[in-house]
């Protein structure tokens, strides 16, 4: 499968490794016309309101919206991924979410903690993490948790995740994960 990164912004050397372990193409996106022929996108963490304003000027948001692609947001990705953050910043909306972004305070407060996806242990990397403040429909399900707050959900064809599985030496367990749950049954 050929697995798009978003290119514009953030940690994407780090995804394309993960992609290339699980014996997949990782494709990096810098512009709309590179999203032809991939699989999957995934947006990586970054600063999301960077990342916002950038995809908007390149014509990102909109293409995105209108894209049939399954999509994965890590960190910053999850936030663009939501409807809002209480914040205003460019968001593609399409997931029925409102994100807490830095909720667990500055960089310095980072962290790993052990998580478990439907049986699947990784260890977690949260940097700058945000959480998912509301879910806004039923659609929209739960697939982890740490410390009580939602830090993982999936609807449809798209999956948010508030940690950095590209930083942890077992993290390409969540890219099968994200392949088999998302991709395949898409």
């Amino acid at each position: 499968m050929n697995i798009g990164i978003l290119g514009i912004q953030g940690d994407i050397e780090e995804h394309e490794e993960m992609i290339k372990k699980i014996n997949h193409a990782p494709k990096r996106i810098r512009t709309i016309e590179d999203l032809k022929n991939i699989d999957a996108l995934i947006i990586p963490g970054g600063e999301s309101s960077t990342m916002g304003k950038l995809m908007k000027t390149y014509g990102f948001i909109e293409a995105l919206k209108n894209a049939d692609l399954p999509i994965l947001g890590t960190c910053a990705g999850m936030v663009l991924l939501s409807k809002g953050t209480g914040k205003e910043q460019p968001l593609l909306e399409l997931m029925d979410i409102t994100i807490n972004r830095n909720a667990y305070g500055s960089q310095k407060y980072s962290f790993e903690s052990e998580l478990e996806l439907n049986g699947i242990k990784i260890n977690a990397v949260f940097i700058r993490a945000p959480t998912v403040d509301k879910i806004l429909s039923d659609e929209v399900e739960i697939i982890a948790k740490e410390g009580g707050n939602i830090v993982g959900v999936k609807q449809g064809k798209y999956m948010a995740i508030a940690f950095h599985p590209e930083l942890s030496e077992e993290g390409y367990k969540f890219y099968e994960y994200f392949l088999n749950e998302v991709v395949k049954n898409d």
